[in-house]
């Protein structure tokens, strides 16, 4: 680091609003530092609590050793993923609500105050040095901190709205939808189902409730009342089981289904026209043999579940070690169902395992391994 790096990384706005004010968007605690107009554009420096990364990392950096061995199960690659897929808050506010009027947000940018993040310490500094607040986040240590530049749509020739008229701000915010793990195993025969409804729990909304449950600092007794009862109440919301129903469980020939469509098009393939090309078509049939050989099928799940998309699996499928692939041949086989509405009136729904099984199983031990729950 040099002089010249902190000169480059320090802050200086045309027009500054600071507010340093403690907000909500969809059960997410925010606080808004300030509002900041450079030239002719307005942005909001929003800042939020993030996850203590450190063990994540540890934990990434010993399934790559096991993936160099080849070690590593599919199983412990995916619930990995899970980890790592967070909550992404950029993408859950897409602008505000002030003074009656709203407000979207054109672009944005957003780090963690990691030592190396020179340019977010050097914001705090500054928004420090202007005497703003950060309520909940005064002892969250910097590297459990991260902030958000969203910048608004338009040209302003100064901020559009008062420090006053900023106390009414509400965020306009998009649906949530995220990963949970759920692993829940079952051993069910092929075929159509008792149509029993199972459930899991959003381990998402529980993490989000043990995290509310850490109370900050109040200056007097009553507040923390108040506090602790709006935290009971929220805590009574947060909970919640999601229902489902297997429907039918189906042995699909994926190979013959698809290798027929590929032969079609290549058939009728005109490269220059279509795009697709006898590279193209090897390439397809290289991937389809290898989830679907012929003679082998696909389960093809049908079920019921209005709040969410579920991820299964075979038993032996999370076993199995996981392959270094050369270049990107995986793509998505999405199944389809004859029917519109389950057992029980709800949409239906397919997860095609692209694994390959025998044609003449009669049952299979599955996994519900995890959910993507849309709010």
């Amino acid at each position: 680091m040099t002089i010249q790096d902190i000169r480059f990384s320090m802050h200086s706005f045309d027009e500054a609003v600071y507010l340093g004010t403690e907000l909500e968007a969809s059960g997410e605690r925010l606080l808004l530092a300030g509002v900041f107009r450079k030239e002719n554009s307005v942005t909001l420096c929003l800042f939020a609590e993030d996850e203590d990364v450190t063990q994540l990392q540890k934990e990434r950096v010993k399934m790559e050793k096991k993936r160099q061995r080849g070690t590593l199960t599919l199983r412990d690659e995916k619930m990995l993923n899970l980890k790592e897929d967070g909550n992404n808050l950029m993408e859950l506010i897409r602008g505000i609500r002030v003074n009656g009027k709203e407000y979207e947000f054109r672009s944005g940018s957003a780090g963690r105050m990691e030592e190396y993040n020179l340019e977010g310490r050097c914001l705090v500094y500054h928004l420090l040095e202007h005497g703003v607040s950060f309520g909940f986040l005064e002892e969250r240590p910097l590297s459990m901190v991260q902030y958000m530049a969203m910048e608004l749509e338009g040209e302003y020739d100064r901020i559009p709205f008062s420090e006053q008229e900023l106390e009414d701000l509400a965020f306009l915010t998009a649906p949530r939808h995220y990963h949970v793990p759920v692993n829940q195993k079952m051993k069910l025969k092929i075929g159509t189902q008792d149509g029993k409804m199972r459930k899991f729990t959003d381990t998402h909304r529980e993490r989000q409730t043990a995290e509310d449950g850490e109370m900050r600092k109040f200056t007097d007794a009553r507040e923390r009342r108040a506090a602790e009862d709006a935290k009971g109440k929220h805590c009574g919301k947060q909970r919640r089981e999601i229902p489902y129903c297997i429907n039918e469980i189906e042995l699909t020939d994926t190979f013959s289904e698809f290798k027929e469509r590929y032969d079609r098009m290549l058939a009728e393939q005109d490269s220059e026209e279509t795009g697709f090309s006898r590279e193209d078509y090897e390439m397809f049939m290289e991937h389809l043999r290898e989830i679907c050989p012929p003679g082998m099928r696909n389960l093809q799940i049908a079920y019921e579940c209005e709040e969410a998309s579920l991820e299964f699996c075979t038993k032996q499928q999370l076993q199995e070690k996981v392959k270094s692939r050369s270049g990107a041949t995986a793509f998505f086989l999405a199944g389809k169902s004859g029917k519109k509405k389950g057992m029980h009136g709800i949409d239906m729904k397919i997860c095609l395992i692209q694994y390959p099984v025998k044609a003449d199983i009669s049952e299979i031990e599955l996994e519900l391994l995890s959910a993507y729950v849309q709010e």
